[in-house]
């Protein structure tokens, strides 16, 4: 090993190694909760560790409280006879992955699991593409981990990281015997030696069935990951018997969908960890066996109803050009879920891009994922509060690291590009790499990793239901979303919206038809001018109580698209509003109310 391939592997081990150290030395004890489906995976997986089985019980709710020193903020169960058998509402490969690390470390150990499965996965990635990439191909697979936030999740008990090792593992075993002489060698005695219709040795058979397998695992969480075995199944090597090779491939896929699916309906659940009697459980509804008796589940799901992702109504999808060509701009762009500013060194793999050996079929798979994330999930296609960017982009990510096939700048000069890139990715990639092990969202209700240049130059994803950075009310027959914190709900009503001394408060203003403006009304202390960007002041008018209401003609749409709640067109607009004359601390009151266009009001 030359001088340069030691400095190249021993940059991705320093920085793998300081991810396992930051994941042993993790303290969430700063962190307010578990986000999003924590609890339901933490729970399934000391439940299999020192339970040996997928059955919710109380001594699991109980453990939970031991190991974490709080209560759960939420579960997700199901059942597939009311009740009488409860088990996890989460598939449960990824929770019998990092059992063990449970077992031995209850709070730390899935973020030390996450973060071996995230360095196996990385330094399997890195001694594949060394074969095509050379010596600096180590620094390239630094760049795609680092120069991102795919280590972020790393720090959640969650299997987004699992489902992008499992991809990158079997890439790396799918493409592992690239430039090997060996490995052409054997495939040439099978073309022209051997039998033709005769078996290669069993350990190449082996391989094909690993990979199999976890390309299954990626698929027992979301089927459409089914697509990302497609390049697989092009990358099987020539020659008569590489339908043995197809079969392995198939025959580890369904093995392991298989078992899960059969492991979920023994545990007294549905063949998914999405399907049968779905509920998601809390504070306000109670837990079984804690706070109501399991045999009550019915009448549970009778009044919170069924979460389940397979029941009729779920399975209703609708297309909607409109809402698909900004879903399209914010899976790009936006600012708080863009694949670009977040996991810019995807780049890399474009430019580098070779089609031989099923990687022509890489982009196919990826842009199928995502087109089915669109149409499943419009208006969650990221992931929910808890994700760091766009966690659903994960398991797509690694079909960008292995579409690199060629040393940009040749072999010698091939370090620069990964560098240039994360430098590029840099001013966007600062605040996650700061605050990679802290809560996601700040005391604002923002995201962490959303820096100021982002707020500044990316848009704002106005499609999707439950991205952070200002609550969103219905005032006065208007849906308002509040993008400066210097603006809000005076009081818990909405009734009544208070702006801070000084301040300039952002916000969108969404109403079912098109609007030819606002009136804004202040009490009888309130400012007598007002500043708008976003629209113009007309005319103003004294109400009988001694306040002002200034009529604003709003400016076209902000946005027009289906919302999560319609799948109408609705308009939105964006307005500034400032009040410079005032001088009372307490700032401003005031309330709006809408101006149809062409109707009354």
């Amino acid at each position: 090993m030359s001088g340069r391939s030691r400095f190249a592997w021993g940059l991705l081990g320093a920085l793998l190694l300081a991810l396992v150290v930051g994941a042993v030395t993790m303290n969430r004890a700063r962190w307010p909760g578990l986000v999003g489906d924590e609890a339901t995976y933490a729970m399934q997986a000391a439940s299999l560790a020192y339970d040996f089985d997928l059955a919710y019980e109380r001594a699991d709710y109980d453990r939970f409280q031991r190991h974490w020193g709080r209560s759960p903020d939420g579960l997700i169960l199901q059942s597939r006879d009311h009740g009488a058998h409860i088990t996890f509402g989460k598939p449960w490969v990824y929770a019998l992955t990092i059992a063990p690390f449970v077992r031995f470390a209850p709070e730390n150990g899935a973020f030390v699991g996450n973060a071996l499965l995230l360095a196996l996965a990385a330094l399997a990635a890195a001694w594949t593409l060394e074969r095509r990439l050379g010596r600096w191909a180590p620094v390239w697979v630094a760049a795609f981990v680092f120069g991102s936030v795919t280590f972020v999740p790393v720090f959640w008990v969650h299997a987004d990281v699992f489902l992008l090792a499992v991809v990158a593992l079997a890439y790396a075993l799918a493409w592992a015997g690239e430039g090997d002489p060996a490995e052409r060698s054997a495939r040439l005695t099978e073309m022209y030696e051997g039998d033709p219709l005769g078996a290669p040795e069993p350990r190449r058979l082996g391989r094909w069935l690993a990979i199999g397998a976890l390309l299954g695992a990626a698929v027992t969480f979301r089927p459409f990951h089914l697509a990302l075995a497609v390049p697989v199944w092009f990358a099987v090597g020539g020659g008569a018997p590489r339908h043995w090779r197809r079969g392995a491939l198939v025959a580890g896929l369904v093995l392991v969908v298989g078992v899960s699916a059969l492991g979920g309906i023994l545990a007294g659940g549905s063949w998914t960890g999405y399907g049968g009697e779905r509920q998601g459980f809390y504070g306000s509804t109670g837990f079984p066996d804690v706070d109501f008796d399991r045999a009550n589940w019915a009448q549970s799901v009778a009044r919170w109803g069924n979460t389940s992702w397979i029941h009729e109504e779920t399975l209703k999808f609708q297309f909607d050009a409109r809402l698909w060509a900004w879903n399209s701009v914010y899976f790009l762009i936006g600012q708080n879920v863009g694949v670009l500013p977040y996991f810019l060194p995807l780049l890399l793999g474009l430019f580098a891009a070779r089609r031989e050996g099923g990687r022509g079929w890489l982009p196919v798979a990826a842009v199928t994922v995502v087109a089915a994330l669109f149409l499943v999930m419009p208006f969650n296609f990221y992931g929910g509060t808890g994700s760091v960017a766009n966690r659903y982009f994960l398991p797509i990510y690694p079909a960008f690291w292995f579409l690199a096939a060629r040393p940009i700048g040749g072999p010698r000069r091939s370090w620069l590009p990964p560098v240039l890139v994360t430098l590029a990715a840099a001013p966007f990639l600062w605040p996650a790499w700061l605050s990679a092990r802290e809560f996601p969202v700040d005391d604002h209700g923002r995201y962490r990793h959303v820096g100021a240049l982002a707020v500044r130059v990316l848009p704002y994803e106005t499609t999707q239901s439950h991205i952070p950075g200002g609550r969103d009310v219905l005032h006065h027959n208007l849906w308002l979303k509040f993008r400066s914190l210097d603006l809000g709900p005076d009081g818990d009503d909405a009734a009544w919206l208070r702006l801070q001394r000084g301040g300039r408060g952002e916000l969108l203003v969404g109403h079912s038809r098109l609007l030819s403006g606002v009136r804004l009304e202040v009490g009888a202390e309130g400012p007598s001018q007002v500043e708008v960007v976003g629209g113009t002041v007309g005319t103003r008018v004294l109400t009988p109580t001694g306040g002002v209401v200034f009529e604003i003609q709003l400016e076209e749409p902000f946005r027009i698209h289906p919302m999560w709640w319609t799948w109408e067109d609705y308009p939105l607009y964006r307005l500034e509003i400032a009040f410079p004359s005032v001088t009372s601390t307490a700032g401003t009151r005031f309330r709006l109310t809408p101006i149809v266009a062409g109707g009354p009001t």
